[in-house]
């Protein structure tokens, strides 16, 4: 009976070992998934090359807006004042436009950022001569050194979809020119111009 005891004391002892020593694995592996997951985090939330390059964009513009209702129509011109400025630490540009346009007082805001998870640029539109958000997604070409941006909004007249896409580029320092086209009827056209001259 004493070695029935003994026997079944060296089980348990045996048994508690292998349980902390499982125990103590499953922690050491929770915490190396934890420190994972964190430099995953860190690298998502770091600034890198796509933020620095628009971080070229801030500073005081004058903006030419032109815009056609029409295609092959006189484009009507206005012009605005841009400011531009990286916000949240180096990880988005915000801007505000203040003009005319349509012989009334305008301004806008829009912000345009560097997704590291998704690997693409963002960028939203507001302004005062509507009600809506614009979103745009769009990359960056090397090459040609010029960003392309494609998203939608909804027509007030039509309640139609509306696909818009968008080319800026600089064909100079100190220049910008932005372009802007609209597919309506399956045809794509262009319906806005804004070339920014830094002041």
């Amino acid at each position: 009976m004493k070695m029935q005891w003994i026997l079944l004391g060296m089980a348990t002892c045996l048994s508690c070992s292998v349980l902390a020593q499982t125990e103590s694995s499953a922690a050491s592996g929770m915490v190396q998934d934890q420190e994972a997951m964190m430099e995953v985090w860190q690298a998502a939330a770091t600034p890198g090359e796509p933020h620095e390059r628009l971080a070229e964009m801030a500073g005081e513009w004058t903006g030419q807006v032109e815009t056609w209702a029409v295609p092959g129509m006189e484009p009507m011109v206005s012009e605005s004042s841009v400011v531009r400025e990286m916000t949240l630490d180096g990880r988005v540009i915000e801007e505000r436009w203040s003009g005319e346009m349509m012989g009334m007082p305008f301004q806008g805001h829009g912000r345009t950022g560097y997704n590291n998870v998704t690997e693409d640029y963002w960028s939203t539109w507001t302004d005062n001569v509507s009600t809506g958000l614009m979103t745009f997604t769009g990359q960056y070409d090397a090459e040609s050194d010029r960003y392309e941006f494609t998203g939608s909004y909804v027509d007030p007249v039509s309640k139609q979809t509306v696909d818009t896409r968008s080319v800026s580029h600089s064909p100079e320092s100190g220049k910008e020119i932005m372009e802007m086209f609209e597919t309506r009827g399956g045809e794509e056209i262009m319906t806005m111009r804004i070339t920014l001259t830094k002041n």
